[in-house]
């Protein structure tokens, strides 16, 4: 089957009509493109986000660096994760989504230390 004879075929066109139709009736405001490109509706129509390049860094690469400070914490435990060559923010997160798949949801407190240039995580459950 020939998809771009699909998408402009008759069925199409009669499907898109009545989809901008009931939109009117409906006195909402909408945005749609027809399969010829022509824009119908009142709002702004944006160009899609094009994400440049793949992620920051490999998958699991902080995770695997938060994961070897935190394996013995009890809790009352309390460790510092240096930033090392990430963000704090960063590491901050990676430290509490690690806790969470440890020890469950809730299971740490964290604050970044600036001063230290660290993160600081307190095991509580």
């Amino acid at each position: 089957m020939n998809t771009q004879l699909a998408n402009t075929s008759q069925i199409h066109d009669q499907a898109f009509k009545r989809a901008v139709a009931i939109l009117e009736g409906l006195k909402v405001p909408y945005a749609a493109i027809d399969a010829l490109g022509v824009k119908h509706g009142t709002l702004e129509v944006k160009e899609p986000i094009k994400r440049t390049g793949g992620r920051k860094y490999p998958h699991g690469e902080r995770s695997e660096y938060v994961r070897k400070f935190l394996p013995d914490m009890k809790v009352g435990d309390v460790v510092m994760i240096p930033f090392d060559r990430y963000e704090a923010i960063e590491v901050q997160s990676s430290a509490t989504s690690t806790a969470h798949r440890l020890w469950g949801s809730g299971s740490v407190t964290t604050t970044i230390n600036r001063e230290k240039s660290q993160v600081e995580v307190l095991r509580i459950l």
